[in-house]
């Protein structure tokens, strides 16, 4: 599957900030959006930008923290 992701970037709390779009492909459907933004920040790694910052936790489904309802699925 492909996805366009509308990410909020801002570089500080007293920087201006700026909707950005980024265009992911080939994501598995069985991938969770935190797998899916680690690819989106390989990709951009290796074309030297800036990651895009996320908070996550144990990613295994026990904590709770990724989960999260796109369009009526878990």
């Amino acid at each position: 599957m492909n996805f366009t992701l509308n990410i909020w970037r801002q570089a500080g709390p007293k920087e201006k900030g700026r909707m950005v779009t980024y265009q992911v492909r080939d994501i598995s459907p069985f991938m969770s959006v935190l797998e899916m933004l680690d690819v989106l920040n390989h990709e951009l790694t290796l074309k030297g930008e800036e990651p895009v910052a996320f908070e996550y936790d144990c990613r295994e489904g026990i904590c709770g923290s990724c989960s999260l309802v796109i369009n009526g699925v878990p």
